[in-house]
């Protein structure tokens, strides 16, 4: 009831051209290629299973779900992070085409089978790794409410998708990264120009400055951006008394 695919077969004549107007409306110049489009055309273009789902490994996270058709492989994918076990996550990390015909009688998910069924009612599922750089993985999933419903039609459709599907999610990351990096500068400068005005005012130095700013953060719990960013605003450190009020 499973197995693990290597040499996809060829695509039937209508299939073909279905998969065609799916890569030229990526290739449209609307906008960019988001995994959200990648998701939705992936989840057209296939033969077989019109649920698709983006899983997401990286470094220090949890699993997560970049972007979904719908509710289906939403809930199949909470459930595999939940367990730590499944076809996404294998996928991500191993091999390229990763199917199971039947995942409740798969031996390689023995929790995660019946309660897939049980609870979504999905039964066949399609993963395939995508070429990630550095320590990120990914993986692009097909889902299906019928047993041994994809063919190696399904599996070459699929695989064509993947360096799409990869080059998005790695646009993605990269965007992603770098707002953060620019949030973490915006956010040290912040933090340095408050240390510098509680030096000024309070006459200390620089380590009883970032120390009075991160008590005053942890007694209002609040973040320490944002106590430093009022420090900027009004010049002084916030008042508990003023804080508290209504509470």
């Amino acid at each position: 009831m499973s197995k693990t695919l290597q040499n996809p077969g060829s695509i039937p004549p209508d299939v073909a051209a279905q998969l065609s107007q799916v890569v030229g409306w990526l290739s449209r110049p609307e906008g960019p290629v988001t995994p959200a489009r990648v998701v939705s055309a992936a989840a057209l273009g296939m033969p077989h299973g019109k649920h698709c789902g983006l899983t997401l490994l990286r470094p220090g996270h949890r699993p997560v779900t970049m972007a979904a058709s719908d509710d289906l492989p939403r809930q199949v994918d909470a459930l595999q992070y939940e367990l730590g076990e499944g076809p996404c996550l294998d996928a991500a990390l191993g091999p390229a085409v990763l199917l199971s015909d039947d995942v409740t009688v798969d031996e390689r998910w023995p929790r995660f089978g019946p309660l897939c069924a049980a609870s979504t009612g999905a039964r066949s599922m399609l993963s395939l790794r995508l070429p990630v750089g550095g320590e990120d993985h990914a993986a692009i999933n097909y889902y299906s409410t019928e047993v041994a419903v994809f063919t190696d039609a399904d599996v070459t459709v699929a695989s064509v998708l993947v360096p799409l599907a990869a080059l998005a999610v790695e646009a993605h990351l990269r965007e992603h990264d770098r707002e953060n990096l620019v949030q973490a500068l915006t956010t040290s400068r912040q933090i340095s120009t408050a240390v510098g005005i509680i030096m000024s005012t309070q006459r200390v130095e620089s380590e009883r400055a970032f120390e009075l700013l991160r008590r005053a953060s942890m007694d209002l719990n609040r973040k320490l951006r944002d106590v430093a960013e009022e420090v900027n605003l009004t010049g002084a450190l916030p008042s508990r008394s003023l804080d508290t009020v209504g509470e």
